[in-house]
């Protein structure tokens, strides 16, 4: 009889919880939700133009579901379970499409991350979510939807699968996004077409970007 095959041991939560890591995710996704209910009433504005006018509605409901959580204890050190985590958060209290997909995303992307934490292993999170995305959202690279964003700076996070690849470097190459992934296909956009280019390069900004250890957060 043929043996089942066995399931990827998750990765080790080196760092117990309160530790330097967990730390680290609790300052970022508190960087995080104080951007969103900040922007909340701009992204609103941003979004009349193309939509109902509820994203920075909607996204700031997020941040306050992940800040009430953030306030019952210090948030996982593994990456995998921290995304599984933020999946059911973003599934149950974001709310309305986006809510669905962000949460799907994570769910995917978590995957990979349970084996192994390395640069290569975070690019398949993000094709793994980008994947899970298209097939459940329908929507395809080009559409003007909020996968456009994602699907461009997975692109470049591919570089992250090469030997000696710059995390910094990538990274911030990754959140220069501007427009859609084929600007040749589809007229570009402006940053005040597409509130979700706006949002991802303002909780990501390359000037901004502060990372302690390298090292520390890809293992």
């Amino acid at each position: 009889s043929r043996v089942a095959p066995a399931q990827p041991q998750e990765a080790p939560d080196s760092t117990a919880a309160g530790g330097s890591a967990s730390k680290r995710m609790a300052l970022v996704l508190e960087r995080v939700c104080s951007t969103l209910l900040g922007l909340e009433e701009h992204l609103n504005a941003l979004d009349r133009a193309a939509g109902d006018g509820d994203c920075g509605t909607t996204h700031s409901r997020a941040a306050r579901a992940i800040r009430e959580w953030l306030k019952e204890g210090p948030p996982p050190a593994s990456p995998a379970q921290l995304l599984s985590k933020l999946s059911v958060l973003l599934l149950e209290k974001m709310g309305g499409s986006s809510g669905a997909l962000y949460g799907l995303f994570l769910t995917a992307a978590a995957q990979p991350l349970k084996a192994k934490t390395s640069l290569p292993a975070w690019s398949a999170a993000m094709d793994a979510g980008l994947e899970a995305m298209q097939k459940y959202g329908k929507a395809a690279p080009g559409d003007r939807t909020m996968l456009d964003s994602l699907w461009a700076a997975g692109q470049e996070l591919q570089a992250w699968k090469s030997p000696g690849a710059d995390l910094l470097q990538v990274l911030t190459k990754a959140v220069k996004i501007r427009s859609g992934p084929n600007p040749k296909s589809s007229p570009p956009l402006g940053e005040s077409c597409d509130h979700r280019v706006y949002l991802l390069k303002t909780l990501f900004p390359p000037l901004h970007l502060r990372v302690g250890d390298p090292t520390a957060l890809t293992n």
